[in-house]
C-alpha cells in the first residue's frame, strides 16, 4: 500500500469502527474503535497494536511516510497527544487524514 491509500484506510476505519482517544484502540485491536494511530497501523496490518506487536524491522516501507504526513498536517510531532486532547473531535482526526494522503 502507498502511504496516500494507508491514509485513506485509515479514515475509513474511523468511519466504520469508530475513533477512540486514550490508546490505540478500545482493546479489539481488528475491530474496535481505533485512534489514529491505531487505524494508519491497522490499515496496514490489520491489527491496531502492531507497531506494539510486531518487529520494526518488518514495518512497511509505507507506514512511516504515512505517519510523517499525518504529523504534517496536524503541525504536531505527536500524534498520540494531538489525537487525544480534549477538544479533539472524530471530524478532526478525518480532516487531518483526508489531508495528509492529499
Amino acid at each position: 500500500m502507498t502511504p496516500e491509500e494507508i491514509l485513506h484506510e485509515a479514515a475509513d476505519i474511523i468511519r466504520r469502527d469508530g475513533w477512540h482517544q486514550g490508546s490505540l484502540d478500545d482493546g479489539d485491536k481488528e475491530h474496535g474503535a481505533v485512534c489514529a494511530v491505531g487505524a494508519i497501523d491497522r490499515a496496514w496490518s490489520g491489527n491496531s497494536q502492531a507497531m506494539v506487536e510486531g518487529n520494526p524491522v518488518h514495518y512497511p516501507v509505507a507506514r512511516r511516510p504515512a505517519i510523517e504526513r499525518l504529523m504534517g498536517a496536524i503541525g504536531h510531532q505527536f500524534i498520540g497527544t494531538w489525537n487525544d486532547a480534549a477538544s479533539r473531535t472524530v471530524e478532526d482526526v478525518l480532516l487531518a487524514l483526508k489531508q495528509a494522503a492529499e
